[in-house]
């Protein structure tokens, strides 16, 4: 099934194979009114075209709100990713041949997602014979951890904290659940607790754990690193209960983090935070969003809150460093939530309608404009960030 073109798009939708690898994958690149387009590459065997296609909208949302001169696309492949090393090279590689034109010419610039590292996509460029403008900073270590495992968490908890900020209420003490306990959870994990909030239940594929007294983090950080999805198991104390639960857990915040459209209408009922702020993308129907605007939940819409890597994707690629990385998700992250909770209270509709509106609208005014070229993007954005770092937004989210 193929994505039913809107006033945006997608612009192109192409699938790609090869006989020698098995290789099946598919790139859509939803828009480029704004600029060459970015994404990730998510390999999953049970991938359905149409949600690479929603997750592409997601990025050029995500660009488009955060200001910056870039289109959204995203990329798929349909495999296993725990198969073999040297299998997934081949067919990472392969991927890349067929999309060398797009890579070659920087029309498009693909990322890790789900089941694809950032070691993977360097594969993927290298089978397109192409340059991998990014610098290595996810790879970088940080406090025992690839700096991917502090990023787009971190910018969970800036959204979080300026959400709060908005409520009227305190991040220290709040207490937290948090879906999967991977590169995004495992960040906004210790970035929360960090900020003196309590986690209180994390969940993996092994299960859910739950302790209301609040979880030692730094312990199952430990743990995730000796022993992966397991460290629930391995943790030894506090209740172990299905995943199914977590959504219903009394806390202030749940930051989900499942694949697509995993709340929907029905699954809103039973969620009892005062606040959700996703880790994934799309993990919100957009019917789940207005029904938790309904009854009181506050909902930032996915491509806000977890914007931080796309945002330090392109601190990355001009060569920052991760302290910079957080600066710029805190002053951008930090600002449009304020924004756009501000603006939802103003409006009395919900936050995701707010977001939706300003990043189509943006993309809209782009369209029959001329649009940058990849090196001229890069230097737009490289005096975006150079204003942040002079403290252009970066107030909204002190006060915060």
């Amino acid at each position: 099934m193929m994505k039913t073109p809107d006033e945006i798009g997608p612009e192109a939708q192409v699938f790609v194979s090869d006989a020698a690898t098995g290789m099946r994958g598919v790139l859509v690149v939803d828009s480029s009114a704004l600029g060459p387009c970015g994404g990730g590459t998510r390999m999953l065997p049970d991938l359905a075209p149409t949600e690479v296609a929603d997750l592409a909208r997601a990025m050029t949302y995500k660009f488009a709100i955060l200001g910056l001169p870039r289109g959204g696309a995203k990329a798929g492949i349909w495999a296993d990713p725990q198969m073999h090393p040297d299998r997934k090279r081949e067919v990472l590689e392969a991927f890349g041949r067929a999309l060398s034109t797009y890579l070659q010419t920087k029309e498009v610039a693909v990322g890790p997602d789900m089941g694809v590292t950032v070691g993977d996509v360097s594969a993927i460029y290298s089978g397109a014979r192409a340059e991998n403008v990014r610098t290595g900073l996810f790879e970088r270590t940080f406090e025992g951890d690839a700096a991917a495992y502090h990023i787009t968490g971190y910018g969970v908890i800036a959204a979080v904290r300026a959400a709060f900020y908005c409520m009227g209420l305190e991040l220290d003490g709040a207490t937290v659940a948090i879906e999967g306990f991977g590169q995004v959870g495992a960040g906004a994990a210790r970035h929360a607790a960090r900020h003196g909030a309590r986690v209180v239940a994390i969940s993996t594929l092994d299960g859910l754990l739950y302790d209301p007294h609040g979880l030692d983090i730094e312990r199952l950080l430990q743990l995730r690193r000796e022993v992966g999805d397991r460290c629930v198991s391995a943790y030894g104390t506090g209740e172990r209960r299905p995943a199914s639960e977590l959504y219903a857990l009394p806390v202030d915040v749940l930051v989900p983090g499942a694949r697509p459209n995993a709340i929907d209408e029905a699954a809103v009922g039973r969620v009892r935070a005062r606040l959700v702020a996703s880790g994934g993308n799309i993990t919100l129907t957009p019917g789940a969003e207005e029904a938790l605007f309904r009854r009181g939940i506050i909902s930032v819409p996915d491509f806000v809150a977890n914007s931080g890597g796309a945002i330090a994707s392109w601190v990355d690629m001009l060569g920052g460093d991760l302290p910079r990385a957080f600066r710029m998700m805190d002053a951008l992250i930090g600002r449009l939530t304020l924004e756009v909770i501000e603006e939802s209270r103003q409006r009395n509709v919900s936050p995701y309608r707010v977001a939706v509106e300003r990043a189509r609208r943006r993309v809209l005014d782009a369209r029959g404009c001329s649009r940058p070229s990849f090196q001229q993007a890069r230097e737009q954005i490289a005096g975006i960030f150079a204003r942040l770092d002079g403290g252009g937004a970066q107030p909204a989210l002190a006060q915060a």
